[in-house]
């Protein structure tokens, strides 16, 4: 079918009859005079003409993905990734491209290139797998074990991330294969507008991991070369395909031009433009790089951990959430619903330890930001020195913690505070000495072992209640507030902590302030209502929406202290774990997983130095003693031992929630976020259904509006064969440019493919209305009209394979195409 209307080999005068024409089945090679080829000939040498200039289009394609790539450097260390993955993707737009300049049909052209994908994985990442050269059940368990690597990878990586072997090589198979379908899209199917798709799937991968600033230059330049698809696969055959429409044009006045008889001259009807819309395809191509431009930028932080909401062990795992980000945005860590075990440790302290990683110092922009790394200097494992502000007299007892790090990668190593030692650590690493954190900028701890040597630091109740106020000039950058911060955050800690008369009396009352059951834990509150982040708004949103994880209520607390004068920080890192069934060297052993990650605030008390407090409610988690408001009694009632800690696990009435160190939900909660999620992603599907099936909708719209209006229109006929044209077009059948009415009938009849007595009538009511009085046809006749066009195409839709039927429903390409009638002449006009 596909090569049954295309035009004849050489042009036929007007006034000659369809015998002297060359018959659609006879094309001759060389023009007349020429030998005949065979069929399986003739059908290559159409395919060519029919694609020429298609190669252009598919290397449009492969600059459009190779610009899009670059969008996600900023996940991914080094280059080597981006050439790995071009290089799949040459290769297979390689073989695609000369494949169709050989003529091959275009479903061996996909099953070529799907086969060639196939092979190329098997040969590189499963090569001893295969039985002779075919793939196996081994293969696909190798490729599989070698997917859930990379994808255990995303889950623990910080971004910038490693580009591992695993990492590669899903970039390599996930690329090539949308490289294939946007290649089919756009020089196959030849609707290149559906074609950017692909690119703009992976222009927002970046933006759905981290919230950065938009690339705009690598948004431009795919842009431009999506640009370049659109106005080469609008010109693929370039008019000598064949391509245009069937007798599009007007019918001529005279008789002689309606009777289309055998001898006569050929109906004067002028060829359609080959179906192109210099407006629709600019506006198309607007549409598109406006898309890839702004899309991105407007949909940051939205991961698939966002459907899970709570994290409560719904399948939708976050695929693209990293480990440890500094900028403190754990929540996509948190939501995660498949936790994977970062370390392992155990202590001589008597209970679990917070271990700390990174400190976020710097809040004079108005976002806490991480202190600078590169301040270090090389750790060869040396002593760290005193801790900040720590007296001589203040009771400290040495605490030994071994750590085995399992799936973490980060630049910095988690260490309990504060410590005093790290034995056993290999490779090259830099202590920041006044924060006693240690980095190696490398982005990768998996696998290593070590033992920390650290200081339990107890002050007493008297020592904590003298501490002075006063702030070191090395510390005045613990107290900076941006200009604008927002009043309400100062006018909040000035109410909460009226009457307290010390720094440390404040930073108990703050503390007491979001544990009091005034607040209420959540992950997904933040979120859904827009302040979801660590910057000044942020937290004075939280202030009153009073719903939030440990980001808003450490991040909070530390604004709040600093606006009383308190030098204060936030640190990053993992909450205590719980510990497993195993021990080691007769201590218990605990397990820290990827959503332990944590944040607490840090305040800083002249004569003792830095002090962790915990105001993050609904979490089993037991503030430090020295925090809670019976401890800080004692230094007025000279007690001796400190009160029982009724309060320090003090929940709130709304229960409590899956977070940082893996609270649970009840029954009742589970189900209902099992329920929100599995409603959002069954939106989400409804949603990709009804944009598939638009054109398809659209399509039967149109169909069905024209052939009501064949029951009042003044040229049912004309208007019938106008809804004929377009699902020829549906059916990606191939006309000449000269085709007129009668050649069409003869077409589409010479092999049977509709009904020839329906398909005749259609032709003689089109041709008969441009001589008769507009009006003039009956109802009996406009009834007969839709029965026959309601034939035909069902004809067309039954001779057609499945593949071009599906083709002919769902991917419309008359939407795309431009006709109208014009009622006042019956002529059909492009």
């Amino acid at each position: 079918m596909s090569t049954l209307l295309r035009p004849p080999a050489a042009p036929v005068p007007s006034g000659g009859t369809p015998r002297d024409r060359a018959r659609p089945d006879e094309a001759v090679d060389g023009g007349r005079g020429g030998r005949p080829t065979s069929e399986r000939g003739r059908a290559s040498a159409a395919r060519r003409r029919e694609r020429r200039g298609t190669w252009k289009t598919t290397l449009a394609v492969g600059l459009t993905m190779g610009f899009a790539l670059f969008s996600l450097s900023p996940l991914l260390q080094g280059i080597g990734w981006w050439f790995a993955t071009m290089a799949m993707v040459g290769v297979l737009l390689g073989v695609s491209a000369l494949l169709r300049a050989r003529g091959v049909p275009e479903v061996v052209v996909v099953g070529a290139a799907v086969l060639l994908w196939v092979a190329i994985v098997v040969v590189l990442y499963a090569p001893g797998t295969t039985w002779f050269v075919l793939p196996t059940l081994d293969t696909v368990a190798d490729l599989s074990a070698d997917l859930a690597a990379a994808r255990e990878s995303i889950a623990v990586q910080e971004v910038p991330a490693v580009a591992v072997p695993e990492l590669t090589q899903l970039l390599v198979m996930s690329i090539g294969l949308i490289a294939l379908v946007s290649d089919e899209l756009a020089a196959g199917l030849r609707v290149p507008a559906l074609s950017g798709t692909g690119p703009l799937a992976v222009l927002t991968i970046a933006p759905l991991v981290r919230r950065d600033e938009p690339q705009v230059l690598v948004y431009l330049l795919t842009g431009l070369a999506f640009l370049l698809v659109l106005w080469t696969g609008a010109r693929i055959g370039d008019g000598r395909s064949g391509s245009g429409r069937i007798g599009a044009g007007a019918v001529g006045a005279g008789p002689h031009s309606v009777s289309g008889s055998r001898g006569g001259p050929t109906p004067s009807i002028r060829p359609a433009a080959g179906g192109r819309n210099p407006l629709l395809a600019l506006g198309l191509a607007v549409a598109a790089v406006a898309a890839m431009v702004v899309l991105p930028t407007v949909t940051p932080g939205l991961t698939a951990a966002d459907l899970t909401e709570q994290g409560d062990g719904t399948p939708f795992a976050s695929t693209y959430a990293t480990g440890v980000d500094p900028t403190i945005q754990l929540g996509r860590d948190l939501r995660r619903s498949d936790p994977v075990l970062s370390l392992t440790y155990s202590t001589s302290a008597e209970e679990g330890l917070y271990l700390k990683m990174v400190n976020l110092s710097d809040f004079s922009g108005g976002t806490w930001e991480p202190e600078a790394p590169y301040d270090g200097v090389e750790y060869q494992g040396q002593q760290f020195g005193t801790p900040p502000g720590l007296a001589a007299d203040v009771p400290v007892t040495d605490v030994t913690t071994t750590v085995s790090i399992a799936g973490l990668r980060s630049d910095w190593l988690p260490l309990p505070y504060p410590s005093q030692r790290v034995d056993s650590l290999s490779g090259n690493w830099l202590i920041t000495p006044n924060t006693f954190t240690i980095t190696d900028l490398q982005g990768d701890t998996r696998g290593i072992n070590y033992e920390a040597t650290s200081l339990a630091v107890a002050p007493t109740a008297e020592q904590l209640a003298a501490a002075g106020a006063t702030v070191p000039d090395d510390l005045a950058g613990y107290l900076q507030l941006p200009a604008d911060l927002p009043p309400v955050i100062a006018q909040e800690a000035s109410t909460v902590t009226a009457g307290a008369a010390t720094n440390y009396d404040r930073a108990v009352a703050l503390q007491e302030f979001f544990r009091s059951g005034q607040f209420r834990y959540s992950l997904a509150a933040p979120a859904s209502n827009g302040y979801d982040g660590s910057n000044a708004e942020m937290i004075a949103a939280f202030l009153e929406k009073k719903e939030g994880y440990c980001v808003h209520f450490s991040a909070a607390m530390a604004v709040m202290a600093r606006t009383l004068g308190i030098p204060s920080r936030v640190a990053v890192g993992y909450a205590p774990g719980q510990t497993a069934d195993s021990t080691a060297d007769g201590r218990p052993v605990y397990e820290v997983y990827t959503d332990q990650l944590h944040a607490w605030p840090e305040l800083y008390f002249e004569g003792i130095g830095w002090l962790p407090f915990e105001p993050t409610p609904g979490l089993d988690i037991t503030p430090p003693d020295y925090s809670l408001p019976d401890y800080a009694q004692q230094s007025t009632t000279d007690s001796a031992a400190p009160a029982p800690s009724s309060t320090s696990t003090a929940t709130n009435s709304a229960g409590p929630e899956r977070g940082d160190v893996g609270a649970t939900q009840s029954a009742e909660q589970q189900v209902l976020a099992q329920v929100r999620g599995w409603s959002i992603f069954a939106g989400v599907l409804v949603a990709v259904g009804l944009i598939v099936l638009a054109p398809y909708a659209a399509r039967r719209l149109v169909r069905r509006g024209r052939i009501r209006r064949l029951a009042t229109d003044p040229q049912p006929g004309t208007l019938a064969w106008l809804e004929l044209e377009d699902t020829l077009d549906d059916h990606r059948l191939q006309r000449s440019h000269g085709d007129t009415l009668a050649d069409v009938e003869q077409r589409l009849t010479a092999e049977n493919m509709v009904p020839v007595d329906a398909l005749v009538r259609l032709r003689l009511a089109a041709e008969y209305e441009q001589y008769a009085p507009p009006g003039t046809a009956g109802d009996e006749t406009r009834a007969r009209i839709a029965r026959d066009l309601v034939a035909v195409i069902s004809g067309l839709d039954a001779q057609a394979q499945p593949r071009d039927r599906a083709l002919a429903r769902y991917l419309p390409v008359s939407l795309w195409r431009r006709r109208r009638a014009a009622a006042s002449t019956g002529a059909l006009v492009p």
